[in-house]
């Protein structure tokens, strides 16, 4: 068993620097979770705190209910990946996978069936006497792999460990990294600055901002039910429409944004709230205003067109509301009709698919400053 639990952990470093700020969560056994934030949020400071380089200024961290306080990095049953390759280039395959056994005084022959499963998991058995400087990219990375397998470690912990990579052999790693894990049966947290690898790989993500925990959930939760403005403006991309809730019902909200009222997924704000709603870029719909326009018959804002971009799959068409308010939708670069410069449209979007958030106290600006 190898759950992972955060009990309001602080770690400063100074005498001001707040690294992380009462982290509380919990990492179940056999779960692969990815932290993901912007540069400085903490992501790295959590997997140091979990590895024991570096020790809570406040809080408690739990190995499956042992408290990790006094307990040293060698008898935390962990491994690491990090994005440059920690193996010994002096040192064949099979002897830096041997490494880890060895000085730890296990008997010959363990070591050696260590080994040969370690080596025969990640795919590279047939590489066991070569030299690292022989390897592509991918086997350096199966060789570090190979070496926490061999050490039986049931905690992975991942630092950028794609980073290294090209972009389609990072994309196949993603696959064998993940069938890896939960074939071996480990729990694995790995840090990212790729979104995308990191809802590809994740049971779960965490998303973190100034040291603090914004949301963790299902890649799926974190797209579609984002629980903060901040997770709806990390994750991927999205535009606020400010305005003001007039009606609130059980599933949804009508909110007034300029002259237009529109429905949005109801998060529990009230009536007569200011608030912003958020709306992902691929969601929106674009339908010029004719005659025979019918495509977007309700929950639409007008608006006038300043560019349509093409991007290769995807065109980023750039629309000026009624209200002034500008923003972006992204639709696939085969979307049959073309927007010219002034051009009237509807701003359409489904309105489950949108969220409503209590407008912040600071402005948005502030609100999702990293």
């Amino acid at each position: 068993m190898s759950d992972i639990r955060f009990q309001h952990v602080t770690k400063i470093f100074g005498r001001k620097v707040e690294a992380v700020k009462d982290l509380s969560f919990i990492i179940n056994d056999g779960e692969y979770v990815s932290l993901i934030g912007p540069s400085g949020c903490g992501k790295t400071t959590a997997l140091r705190l979990l590895a024991g380089t570096i020790l809570p200024t406040k809080g408690q961290i739990f190995f499956d209910d042992k408290h990790m306080e006094n307990v040293s990095i060698q008898d935390r049953n962990i491994g690491f990946v990090f994005q440059h390759f920690a193996i010994f280039p002096h040192m064949t395959v099979w002897e830096n996978v041997a490494y880890g056994p060895t000085v730890r005084g296990r008997h010959k022959k363990d070591i050696e069936s260590l080994v040969e499963n370690a080596l025969k998991s990640v795919q590279i058995s047939s590489k066991a006497e070569l030299y690292p400087p022989t390897l592509s990219a991918p086997d350096w990375q199966k060789t570090a792999l190979a070496r926490v397998l061999a050490s039986e470690a049931r905690i992975l912990l991942l630092d950028e460990p794609l980073g290294a990579l090209d972009q389609k052999i990072r994309e196949e790693f993603q696959v064998f990294l993940r069938d890896l894990v939960k074939r071996e049966k480990l729990t694995a947290i790995h840090v990212t600055h790729d979104q995308a690898e990191a809802l590809t790989i994740s049971d779960k993500v965490a998303v973190m901002n100034k040291g603090e925990l914004i949301q963790l959930g299902s890649p799926t939760d974190l797209i579609y039910n984002p629980n903060h403005i901040f997770t709806s403006f990390f994750v991927g991309e999205s535009d606020f429409l400010e305005g003001v809730v007039i009606n609130d019902e059980e599933k949804e909200s009508e909110v007034k944004i300029g002259q237009s009222i529109i429905r949005t997924h109801n998060t529990g704000v009230s009536k007569g709230k200011r608030v912003a709603v958020a709306v992902r870029r691929e969601f929106f719909q674009l339908e010029k205003i004719t005659k025979d326009a019918d495509k977007i018959t309700n929950n639409y804002i007008n608006g006038t067109i300043i560019q349509d971009q093409f991007l290769g799959l995807l065109r980023r068409v750039r629309v000026r509301l009624e209200n002034q308010q500008i923003i972006e939708a992204k639709i696939h670069a085969k979307y049959p009709i073309h927007f010219n410069e002034n051009e009237s449209v509807k701003v359409g979007f489904d309105s489950s698919l949108s969220r409503c958030f209590d407008y912040p106290k600071e402005g948005i600006i502030a609100a999702l400053e990293m």
